[in-house]
This record gives structure tokens, C-alpha cells and sequence, in this order.
């Protein structure tokens, strides 16, 4: 097995992993949050931001992207190569940038917001789901560029 091939599978399972997280807040635990009060669904989302600075939660969320590009780089059939890259690539656009620019300063946001857990929550909700089904899409979208990658 050559070098590449370790890359890409790391990358390939890094994103599995990254993107699972992303999909499991979108389909289970903003779902079952949404079912909760407002004081509930702060105190939970609070406790799991702070959760989940983690180096197991973190590293699949943000090292994706090196071993694909690296895989790409290094790769010697252009069609892999560039797969590869693309999906790291979307991965750092779509997931990496997301998470950084928009759901950490709304994790910040409801942390140290002085409103009441019903406004902390209305400013907060509908955000943060939005852009994690924008984690969600782009984790899947790279998934199948690495995929595809693999099997050329």
C-alpha cells in the first residue's frame, strides 16, 4: 500500500467521522433538543459546547483536510489526485470555515448572553441548525469526492 492510499483512507475515515457528528446534531440531538424548553435546551447546548473541546471530538472535525490534500498532492493519477483535494478542499470550506466563523461564535454567543433562555435560544436555534446543515451537506459531499477517489 503506497502512501497515498494510507492518506486517503485516513482522510476517507476522518471525514466519516466528522461528518457523522454533524449528522447525528442534525437528525438526533437538535431534534430531541427541540423538544425541550427554553431553559432546558440552553443549559444542554452549553454543556455539550463545552463538551466537546475535546481532541476526540476535535481532531475529526478539523484535520480532514491534510491528509486528503496531501494524498492529492502527492499522488501521481491526476483524476485521484484532484478528487482528493476537492474534498479536502470542501471539507475546509464547508465544515472547517462554517464551524469557525458561524457555529463557534453562536456557542459563544449563548454562553455569555444575559438574556432570557427564550431569547438566548430564539437567537441561537434556527442559526446554528441552518449551519450545521451546511456541515452536514459539505461532510457528505467530500465523503463521496474521497470515495470516488478510492475507487478509480
Amino acid at each position: 500500500m503506497e502512501l497515498t492510499d494510507i492518506l486517503a483512507v485516513i482522510g476517507l475515515v476522518l471525514l466519516a467521522l466528522g461528518g457523522g457528528t454533524f449528522w447525528s446534531f442534525s437528525t438526533g440531538v437538535m431534534p430531541g433538543l427541540g423538544r425541550t424548553d427554553a431553559d432546558t435546551f440552553v443549559s444542554a447546548m452549553t454543556s455539550i459546547n463545552r463538551a466537546v473541546v475535546n481532541p476526540l471530538f476535535l481532531l475529526p472535525i478539523f484535520l480532514p483536510p491534510v491528509p486528503l490534500v496531501w494524498a492529492g498532492l502527492i499522488s501521481s493519477e491526476a483524476p485521484r489526485g484532484w478528487l482528493l483535494i476537492a474534498a479536502g478542499v470542501v471539507f475546509l470550506l464547508g465544515a472547517i470555515v462554517v464551524t469557525i466563523a458561524g457555529n463557534v461564535p453562536l456557542n459563544n454567543a449563548l454562553e455569555s448572553s444575559t438574556a432570557t433562555a427564550a431569547a438566548s435560544r430564539t437567537a441561537f436555534e434556527r442559526r446554528w441548525n441552518v449551519l450545521n446543515g451546511v456541515r452536514s451537506a459539505a461532510s457528505f459531499g467530500a465523503l463521496v469526492l474521497a470515495a470516488l477517489a478510492l475507487v478509480l
